[in-house]
């Protein structure tokens, strides 16, 4: 039964009953209309995809987060891969009360060891679910570049929760609860990892709006996750970036055996959406950049 039929229902017994009989039922009423909304808010806004045998992407809804860091209200997109021998986790989102979703999901598949966590930049929408792995001894990875940046942003999210009045406030708010985390490993060249059943490879990256970024390829499998490099229907944050080498970049790994691309934000893609992300890029770096300054994290719908 939907809401506009409880509520009629509730009306009606109201209207019959009369008295305290008929504010019991509107309360009743009203009881089933907000538990319905809290489970519905509690219950994930978000899609599980297994991409590929045991290669998950986890993509959010489009909506704007009231925890965490308003800078990154938008969650990135995740993913992980079960192994033979345990599981390694790519990027763990804006919050951790995200992170924990993702983890929710692993642990309905399997009870394996949580043992690697890929960030793949240092942006608040990818790491900042980091301390939710931290219980699982998981080995946080990241590049020197892109540690040096969270520890930047770290600094700064610590004098914005300091600053005096309604701003100040309003941080320490929205971050109560959330304890950053730092990379505990920093990797400066290609590396392999495994869990067992899949070939990983970690391949660092200087293009893209940030830099130290790491790609994630899974030879075997077919799947590359870009990050940030690709933006799955949504504008890309050119601000500062060399969109000559970027799109140089991409062009490369458009090239490669790869069936499924997974972005920083959006549904997995095939070739074709990477070759509209690239137009896209191409478009940005033939146009002015706009005069206003946007959050970096209002990703807007782009093709």
């Amino acid at each position: 039964m939907n809401s506009e039929n409880l509520i009629r229902k509730g009306l009606v017994a109201e209207k019959e009953r009369g008295g305290k009989q008929a504010w019991i039922v509107s309360y009743t009423v009203l009881s089933l209309l907000l538990i319905g909304c809290v489970a519905w808010a509690l219950g994930g806004r978000y899609t599980l995809t297994e991409v590929k045998p045991h290669v998950f992407v986890w993509v959010p809804e489009e909506i704007h987060d009231y925890d965490g860091d308003p800078r990154f209200d938008v969650a990135g997109t995740a993913g992980f891969i079960i192994g033979q021998g345990g599981v390694i986790v790519i990027d763990t989102t804006n919050t951790p009360f995200h992170a924990r979703e993702v983890r929710y999901e692993i642990r309905e598949r399997t009870d394996l060891p949580i043992k690697y966590v890929i960030d793949t930049d240092s942006r608040g929408d990818h790491i900042l679910g980091n301390e939710v792995f931290t219980d699982d001894r998981a080995t946080i990875i990241s590049t020197p570049v892109a540690a040096a940046a969270m520890h930047e942003y770290y600094l700064d999210l610590g004098k914005r929760m300091a600053a005096e009045g309604e701003p100040g406030m309003r941080m320490r708010q929205r971050m109560r609860g959330i304890h950053f985390t730092l990379p505990t490993e920093e990797i400066n060249k290609d590396m392999t990892i495994g869990v067992g059943g899949e070939e990983v490879r970690l391949l660092l990256s200087l293009a893209g709006p940030t830099a130290g970024n790491i790609v994630v390829y899974l030879p075997a499998s077919k799947v590359l996750f870009l990050g940030d490099l690709f933006e799955n229907g949504y504008k890309p944050q050119t601000e500062g970036a060399d969109i000559q080498r970027w799109v140089a970049y991409l062009r490369k790994v458009e090239t490669w055996d790869v069936d499924v691309y997974v972005p920083g934000h959006g549904a997995p893609g095939d070739k074709k959406s990477l070759a509209a992300f690239i137009q896209v890029l191409e478009r940005a770096g033939k146009t002015p950049p706009p005069q206003e300054k946007t959050s970096p994290n209002q990703a807007e719908p782009d093709f």
